[in-house]
């Protein structure tokens, strides 16, 4: 009898370990570094001076922001990482695969990914007005899945304004039950050549420059009236406003910097076209704000093959490329002094500035180098605003320590430290 019951508790034992998710190999985000707790509340806001040229009704421009600022610990339960009901109403029991990938959308359905923030947390006692820095995801992304970096800024006393951009977002939800998913149709119809696919995301980059300052205008009128539902309010120092983003974000806040001198620096991650992170003005400017392009450049040399795959000559996609990275250097150099950081390309993906890499994940040595990186990419990314916004010291910047997985910090200084050298 006492073998028939070991026995049958060894095939229950197998049973439950057949159907439980893969193994997280410990892929909770990482614990934020700073030392504040970290508060968060979500807000729709309708932009009645503009309407929305994606829309079947041709209705107003909405945006969602998702604010983190920093709070009083909580004894309830911490936000949940992703809230997978709109997606299984939009796209089925498949959708959250296709955004995170078998392993990733396995280990979100099993909760085994926690932030470290509170709904509604009381704002940090006794922290003086905060530096607020907006941040736009990548084209096709959604907010929740930077939030490794945007937590982590907060931690150390930031308040941070993620905007959903409707339409270029896989999906917005929106309280009412309502939803705005990734716009195909007029992508399509744009074109499908390498310089028609950037004239449209151009395109794009101006509406979420104009959904960045419009964000901007809210918290204005929030900071003044100090709404008590409103836990940040009254305690936002809009006089110390950065901007960043990832791949096309990044190119959205540099754009919004350009256009609003309320932005006092910028921070593009991975995000350039043609080489370049934004640009230059008509009259050859480009911004009067501190800049910083976080990129993976691979700088490998061009082949035949390479060249053949473009219907072109080595001689010309050598040509073509010197172009753009003259224009990306000229870039650099118009503004009000900028860095280039490398990412290491071999260690590194496009999607490193997420939490994709850890979500997705296979096992523990992938699990340390996601964490790696991201805790690199957050450490150079907090100390750039910590340099442009708060003026305080940034030793990544202004020593030659260099951590893992970065090859280069490179300093453009602006034109005014060059006139006075």
């Amino acid at each position: 009898m006492v073998l028939l019951k070991k026995i049958f508790l060894i095939i229950v034992l197998l049973i439950v370990l057949s159907i439980k998710p893969p193994t997280c190999y410990a892929q909770d985000i990482p614990v934020p570094t700073g030392r504040f707790a970290i508060g968060h509340q979500r807000f729709e806001w309708t932009d009645s001076s503009r309407s929305e040229i994606l829309a079947a009704n041709n209705g107003k421009r909405q945006v969602v922001a998702d604010v983190w600022y920093p709070g009083v610990p909580s004894d309830k339960a911490p936000t949940a990482y992703l809230d997978t009901l709109p997606i299984n109403r939009a796209f089925g029991e498949k959708g959250l695969r296709s955004l995170l990938g078998v392993q990733g959308a396995a280990l979100v359905r099993s909760t085994g990914v926690h932030t470290h923030a509170y709904e509604n947390a009381r704002f940090a006692d006794r922290l003086q007005p905060a530096p607020v820095i907006f941040f736009s995801h990548g084209m096709g992304m959604i907010t929740q899945l930077y939030t490794t970096q945007i937590e982590d800024l907060v931690s150390h006393g930031y308040i941070v304004v993620a905007l959903s951009h409707p339409y270029d977002a896989w999906i917005v939800p929106f309280s009412d039950g309502s939803q705005v998913l990734f716009e195909t149709k007029h992508r399509k119809a744009a074109g499908n050549t390498e310089e028609q696919h950037i004239t449209y995301e151009n395109k794009r980059v101006e509406w979420w420059a104009a959904d960045i300052r419009f964000a901007l205008n809210q918290l204005m009128v929030m900071n003044k009236r100090k709404d008590s539902a409103v836990r940040f309010a009254g305690h936002m120092d809009l006089g110390k406003v950065g901007a960043m983003g990832h791949s096309i974000g990044g190119r959205a806040a540099a754009r919004a910097c350009q256009l609003d001198a309320r932005l006092k620096s910028c921070a593009d991650q991975d995000g350039v076209a043609n080489m370049q992170p934004f640009f230059l003005n008509p009259d050859g400017s480009g911004m009067k704000q501190r800049f910083l392009l976080f990129e993976r450049d691979r700088n490998a040399t061009l082949s035949e093959t390479d060249a053949a795959s473009m219907n072109m000559t080595l001689a010309e996609l050598n040509a073509l490329v010197t172009r753009f990275r003259n224009a990306k250097e000229a870039a650099l150099a118009a503004t009000g002094g900028s860095y280039k950081v490398l990412l290491r390309f071999d260690s590194s993906s496009h999607m490193s500035f997420s939490d994709l890499p850890l979500l997705q994940a296979k096992d523990r040595t992938e699990v340390a180098a996601a964490k790696r990186v991201l805790e690199v990419t957050c450490r150079y990314t907090r100390e750039f605003f910590d340099m442009t916004l708060r003026r305080i010291q940034a030793p990544l910047y202004q020593t030659n320590k260099r951590l893992n997985y970065i090859d280069l910090v490179k300093r453009y200084p602006s034109k005014g430290d060059m006139l006075r050298n």
